[in-house]
């Protein structure tokens, strides 16, 4: 088991006093041989003294938070996540932050505010040597997730470390210790304290865990947690009213977010799809341009299934179809190869299938009919694009302001 160490980041120890050590995902996914993205340093050194202490070193400083002890230190590209040593305690609603800190001088008493054992290995720089305080060098071979000191100590007042519990267990494709997992279960109602934009970050990263590690996770890794999540009736955590989700298409299709919501849709079954996508991601979060295109996505998805007429199919989806399209044919080959033909006939013949393709715009009905409510625009365009598709009208601007006027009657 060896740990690489930068140049840069043995000349960053020099400045500590040769008193730096790195924690986390650094050590862990080291000693699996996994790829590492951020690199964890800590030492007992106040950051308010870090500016002085690394002055003309070549490193740059930038506090974080002077609560929490925590900066970013950085020297060209590279960036490290820096804390000072400290201990924390939590209020009992299940949030992530802590209401109180105590700046400490040791890496063992440091080592009990860790998550799991596997994260609270430290690897001391100077002297090369790995600090094992909870045993994590065996639950790594053994490919266990377990927690410090007690579960309940981990898990009663975070509900962050329980959503990092299952992605973890995705993206690692270890198992969870069952005392750690059955104390996940007690305390889950902490996910429901959460904000909804932290357990939107967190589920989609579970769904996207086969990803993290590309040749180490299994395919839809996911599952596992999901499992657990229909066992233990825990969806009610990230707003959803049901015990269990039936699990289909979120096995099949690329994008797993879509396919999740698909399932989410079936297993729901709601009278107006578009009402509950839209409810469902307001409450996690979702931004409005993301939400809308989504709705789009599943909507087109739906109707697809429920056997919309092309033209106006393809009025409303034609944008979006080729993500629809890859979704559908998991559900139904034969009806996503039917509207497939159309669309790619739509192409070929360079059909105008859009309102943006119109060479007349609301700026045009404006300047020509200046009396009609800019509420009408939309109406009006879209019967022009409709008579232009059916070959009634040339999409020219001459023809299309020429037939405003019968259109303004009846709109």
């Amino acid at each position: 088991m060896e740990i690489k160490i930068s140049s840069d980041l043995k000349n960053l120890c020099k400045c500590f006093n040769n008193k730096l050590f790195v924690v986390g995902g650094f050590v862990r996914n080291s000693l699996l041989g996994l790829p590492i993205d951020d690199v964890d340093i800590c030492s007992d050194i106040k950051v308010e003294h870090l500016h002085e202490l690394l002055k003309g070193s070549g490193f740059e400083v930038k506090i974080k938070s002077k609560t929490l002890g925590t900066a970013i230190i950085s020297k060209d590209e590279q960036k490290y996540e820096y804390s000072c040593f400290r201990k924390e305690e939590y209020s009992d609603n299940g949030e992530h932050s802590p209401i109180a800190v105590e700046f400490i001088t040791s890496p063992e008493e440091d080592a009990k505010r860790r998550d799991f054992t596997i994260n609270a290995i430290y690897y001391d720089i100077s002297r090369d040597e790995l600090l094992d305080f909870y045993n994590g060098i065996e639950d790594l071979k053994q490919k266990v997730i377990r927690a410090v000191e007690t579960p309940e100590y981990v898990l009663s007042k975070d509900g962050v470390r329980i959503l990092r519990l299952f992605r973890f267990q995705a993206e690692l494709g270890f198992k969870i210790d069952k005392d750690t997992l059955l104390t996940a279960i007690k305390y889950s109602s902490n996910i429901s304290a959460l904000s909804d934009d932290r357990k939107l970050s967190e589920m989609v990263k579970l769904l996207h865990s086969s990803t993290r590690y590309p040749g180490h996770s299994k395919n839809n890794a996911f599952m596992k947690p999901f499992k657990l999540f229909n066992k233990y009736n825990l969806w009610h955590c990230f707003g959803i009213d049901e015990p269990k989700l039936k699990l289909n298409m979120v096995k099949k299709v690329e994008h797993k977010t879509q396919g999740f919501l698909i399932d989410l849709v079936d297993t729901t079954n709601p009278i107006s799809i578009s009402y509950f996508l839209e409810h469902f991601l307001t409450e996690s979060g979702v931004n409005k341009k993301i939400m809308a295109n989504l709705i789009n996505i599943l909507s087109g998805y739906y109707d697809a299934l429920n056997g919309l007429e092309n033209k106006s199919y393809f009025f409303k989806y034609f944008e979006n179809f080729a993500t629809i399209y890859k979704l559908l044919i998991h559900k139904s080959r034969t009806l996503a190869n039917k509207y497939d033909f159309f669309y790619r006939y739509i192409i070929r013949h360079k059909l105008v299938i859009q309102v943006k393709d119109l060479k007349i715009n609301g700026d045009d009905i404006k300047k020509f009919a200046p009396k009609v409510e800019a509420k009408r625009y939309k109406a009006i365009l879209e019967s022009l694009l409709s008579d232009v598709f059916d070959g009634k009208l040339q999409n020219t601007k001459e023809d299309l302001l020429s037939a405003l006027d019968s259109k303004l009657k009846y709109l």
